[in-house]
């Protein structure tokens, strides 16, 4: 955030406008939070620090406008004609999108007070609005943000690293275009929405393909001749596919029978295009980044000494404060097993909940990214977040794993609707009786007046009754006003001489107390016998005026019984009694119904609100009081309570019309947002939302145009992964679909990930290496030690060795020793390889494999398979679906080494596929595909394949990747022959133990 705070001489002065009362009175209603008037100068004098401000040019079609904030409400002010003080034209309560504004820039305004006068002439002629220094103060901010934003990448090299990066992604675009309308189109015989319905407006749909030939995965696709019903591809199943489209579709539109054609999307390439546009421009949250990649130069890391909540081994624990000390980037190297996972969940626990020591917001908090370039890897990391963390998971449905799904944002967001809907349903019951209240309390406000009436009545009855006495006793009354007039005036003598001994007292005893000292006491004994005759007779005094007092007290009593006797019968009097009497009798009644009216409106809404307790007196004074004070406790409630249950009813309707309205708020509060790389650009629920920290997972496979998405969105980054596995595209795959790029420089690009590029050049403090696996047994992680990682990948494993086909937990199974008709492969055109390459399939292999997994299956193991062909893929679903008689399992169970990376299962069954006379291995070459492929095993890795074959590959790499492979074998492993593995699985199958 970029931000100046702007001193002020004089104190601002408000004027409210004409409307504004009315106005805020009107949204109360809706945001009981907002404040009335008079507390307008009040809040925004509280702000101590100074008040966040914001410039609107356009304000609203008036001119340039001041929007101040508080922390629940937003003020628009218009300086006055003679820039002296504001109006306030408008008061709205603070909305997520004034947070965005502000965080991005803001003025703070201190001034020495805010005064609020209800009009111009009020002002103080002194008074100064200080518009000028605001406006200049204003542009002077935007100018530094222009300054950063030009100087940004005006390095020559830094330049070139964009130019660089904006051809690969025309490039890769222009490819991956021409790739994808390469299929189809594919004519449909049916379809059907996925809910069986047969009329409405739906999302998804099932189409029926009239041929066998079917578009991929993730694949974008319109039904041909109807631009509008646009989507993607989230299910293969045979010959049918269900398509996502980007917005319902009528089903009654849909063409019965049609074609489906590929339509590439171009939502990742836009997002890249931007995500270089805020790097060159500046306005990255990260503004240290494009230094970073390409001069890799970075600030020093500060001290951090955070403890985290669960225990890490040293190389962990090194890499999780290096990750909340940096300001820049970090990178964390962690070969499979290694507790990737486990420090990146410390690492965005410790930074969401503040304890980063970096920027904090209201609650103390630090928004956290989590991203990959998989959904499942996102998915693996929020799954094993700490329980106290918000999470939320912005994705679609069909790609979010299992272990997603509970935090996705629509899910969530559902959920919370109904909790919602279900509370306001509640709240809209409870709220039903607060029109009886209303009817009551009307009812009570009547009852009030009628019961002043009868008081007032009361009393002139009162009065006329000592009227009536009077003029019928008049020599008594003569008396009875003389003998009270003489009493008051000795009342008064009495409490003359009651105060000259009080002031006398103290002045007695003080010249009493000092009489008795040493030194100087005979000097004071002569004013303390003064002081004490002069009490004496006070005293006197007060005692004789006591005794006269009481006297007169019962002479007034006897002549108030002697003219009550006197007047008894007088016809006047008796008159004047009934009146009186007859008044206190409505006064009471009218009292006590007051009180009954009273006591209904506070039991129709006293489960909303305490009420005050009422209690009941018979005191006309004292009970006017009290039915008083109730009137004005419903009058002050009744309107916040109205406006409560309307608030509730919208609430309760804006549900019901809409819950995922609710999808802001979900992220404006969460600890965690997970979302794939072009994720968190593409959805709009993140849209001016930023991060700061962004953690990129698996970021050895993500290219630098996909990485720099996520990047750009967060204060600093961390990427963890590990670059000895598979890069964003291999080698082989850019000769075979990139032949016309022939800048070597954009070829790098492409096979290089963000994290062998930071790896590449970073100083050492900045990139930190996990040493100790846990993963895989050690005769395992030996090998893969050994050939991958230069003998430095340590090993703790305890989990014991069982294996009723093995010896070891590395194998191989053998199938060169079967003639070559049986055991060789074939080339398979149709299967559809990624980038137009011959498939390869081998049945032999595909039969073992197949059997393999069955029998781990049966027994209870989590297994898979991977191969490296999509032709080998197929071979092998279909035999193990015969075995198993589970085609969903088969397929999930089955793929190429790409979609198993980041994954891990008990048993890995690999085949690789090639046997052939020449030692052809295509692909295999890529040595890094083995190792993805190795390290998925916990406990068994079991190897297929024919290993003369691999032995004497024509790639010298690979060759020796296999001779090595095949000492540690002999010496830690099990080679097996193919028809004794097929033999202890028939053995298996006939005890009931396997396939």
């Amino acid at each position: 955030m970029t931000s100046s705070t702007l001193e002020l001489a004089s104190p601002l002065v408000l004027v409210p406008g004409g409307s504004l009362d009315k106005q805020l009175r009107d949204k109360a209603r809706i945001h009981p939070g907002l404040p009335a008037v008079e507390q307008l100068a009040r809040d925004l004098g509280a702000l101590r620090n100074g008040v966040p401000a914001r410039l609107d040019e356009g304000g609203g079609g008036r001119g340039p406008s001041l929007l101040v904030h508080t922390t629940a409400y937003r003020l628009r002010l218009y300086p006055t004609d003679r820039g002296t003080g504001y109006f306030v034209s408008a008061v709205d309560p603070v909305r997520l999108r004034d947070h965005h504004e502000l965080a991005k820039s803001c003025l703070l305004v201190r001034p020495p007070a805010w005064r609020l006068v209800f009009g111009v002439r009020d002002i103080p002629q002194d008074a100064d609005a200080g518009w000028q220094r605001i406006q200049e103060a204003w542009q002077h901010l935007g100018t530094v943000l222009t300054e950063h934003r030009e100087t940004a990448a005006t390095n020559p090299a830094q330049q070139t690293f964009l130019d660089s990066v904006g051809r690969l992604v025309d490039a890769t675009q222009r490819i991956t275009t021409r790739e994808e309308r390469r299929g189809g189109p594919y004519p449909y015989a049916e379809f059907a929405s996925t809910g069986g319905q047969r009329s409405g407006r739906h999302s998804m749909y099932e189409f029926r393909l009239a041929l066998s030939d079917v578009p991929d995965e993730g694949a974008f696709v319109e039904v041909r001749g109807e631009a509008e019903m646009r989507g993607q591809v989230t299910r293969r199943d045979g010959r049918r596919v269900t398509v996502r489209f980007d917005q319902a579709v009528s089903w009654e539109r849909i063409p019965r029978q049609g074609e489906l054609a590929v339509t590439p999307s171009t939502v990742v390439f836009d997002k890249q295009r931007e995500a270089l546009a805020l790097l060159g421009s500046g306005r990255a949250g990260n503004p240290l980044l494009l230094p970073a990649l390409v001069e890799h130069r970075v600030r020093a890391l500060r001290p951090v000494s955070v403890t985290p909540g669960e225990a890490l081994d040293p190389d962990q624990l090194t890499a999780f404060r290096k990750a909340l000390a940096t300001d820049d980037v970090l990178v964390v190297l962690g070969p499979p097993g290694t507790g990737k996972t486990r420090t990146i969940t410390q690492i965005a626990h410790a930074c969401a909940t503040g304890r980063a020591g970096g920027r904090t917001d209201g609650d103390a908090r630090n928004r956290v990214l989590v991203t990959s370039h998989t959904n499942r890897a996102v998915d693996n990391v929020l799954a094993k977040l700490p329980r106290d963390l918000v999470v939320v998971r912005v994705g679609n449905d069909g790609k979010v794993s299992e272990d997603g799904r509970p935090y996705l944002l629509e899910r969530q967001a559902g959920e919370l609707a109904e909790e919602v809907s279900q509370a306001m349903t509640q709240r809209v019951a409870a709220y039903a009786q607060v029109d009886t209240a209303r009817r009551r309390a009307d009812e009570l406000t009547r009852a009030l007046d009628r019961l002043d009436r009868l008081r007032a009545a009361e009393k002139s009855a009162a009065a006329g009754l000592d009227s009536a006495r009077r003029t019928a006793g008049d020599p008594v009354r003569k008396r009875l006003d003389a003998l009270a007039a003489r009493r008051e005036h000795d009342q008064g003598t009495r409490d003359g001489v009651v105060q000259r001994i009080e002031r006398a007292e103290p002045k007695y005893v003080r010249a009493r107390e000092r009489s008795e000292g040493r030194a100087f006491g005979s000097l004071f004994r002569a004013p303390a016998r003064r002081w004490q005759r002069r009490l004496d007779e006070l005293r006197a005094q007060d005692e004789e005026l006591r005794t006269t007092l009481t006297a007169l007290d019962t002479a007034l009593a006897a002549t108030h019984l002697e003219l009550e006797q006197v007047t008894r019968d007088a016809p006047a009097v008796r008159a004047a009694r009934d009146a009186w009497q007859g008044a206190a009798v409505d006064r009471a009644d009218s009292q006590h119904k007051a009180y009954d009216i009273a006591d209904r409106a506070i039991a129709a809404i006293a489960h909303l609100e305490s009420p005050p307790e009422p209690g009941r007196t018979e005191d006309a004074e004292a009970a006017r009081g009290q039915l008083r004070a109730l009137e004005r406790w419903l009058g002050e409630w009744l309107p916040l309570l109205v406006a409560r249950r309307q608030l509730a009813t919208e609430w309760q309707a804006a549900i019901a019309a809409d819950s995922q309205q609710l999808a802001p708020e979900l992220i404006r509060y969460a600890h965690v947002v997970g979302a794939t790389c072009i994720g968190t650009a593409s959805r709009p629920e993140l849209s001016g939302l930023d991060f700061d920290l962004a953690i990129v997972d698996e970021a050895g496979q993500i290219g630098i145009a996909d990485a720099l998405v996520p990047l750009v969105r967060a204060r600093r980054g961390v990427l963890v992964g590990d670059h000895k596995q598979l890069p964003p595209f291999l080698d082989t795959e850019v000769a075979e679909w990139g032949k016309d790029i022939t800048s070597a420089e954009l070829r790098g690009l492409m096979t290089k990930s963000a994290l062998e590029r930071l790896v590449d050049g970073l100083p050492d403090s900045h990139i930190v290496q996990l040493t100790l696996q846990r993963r895989m047994p050690v005769e395992i992680a030996g090998f893969v030690s050994a050939a991958f990682y230069d003998d430095r990948l340590r090993t703790e494993h305890d989990h014991p060795y069982h294996d009723p086909l093995f010896s070891s937990p590395i194998a191989f199974v053998d199938t060169g020793e079967l003639p070559p008709r049986d055991r060789q492969e074939s080339s398979d055109t149709r299967a559809g390889e990624s980038f137009g390459r011959v498939g390869v399939r081998n049945h032999c292999e595909a039969r073992l494999l197949a059997r393999l997994a069955a029998f781990y299956h049966r027994r209870g193991n989590e297994w898979a398979v991977i191969v490296p062909y999509r032709a080998q893929v197929a071979a092998v679903v279909a035999e193990l679906s015969r075995l198993i008689g589970d085609g969903r399992r088969a397929r999930e169970g089955v793929g190429t080494v790409d979609s198993f990376q980041g994954g891990e299962r008990e048993v890995i069954l690999y085949g690789f596929t090639r046997s052939n006379s020449q030692g052809r291995i295509g692909f295999l070459k890529e040595l890094r595909r083995a190792n993805v492929a190795f390290t998925r095993a916990q406990r068994q890795l079991v190897l297929t394949g024919d290993l003369g074959t691999l032995l004497r590959a024509d790639d010298p790499d690979f060759r020796a990747l296999a001779q090595n492979l095949h000492t540690h074998l002999k010496r830690h492993g099990d080679i097996r022959s193919h028809d004794d593995v097929t033999a202890l699985l028939a053995k298996a199958a006939q005890e009931g133990d396997g396939a």
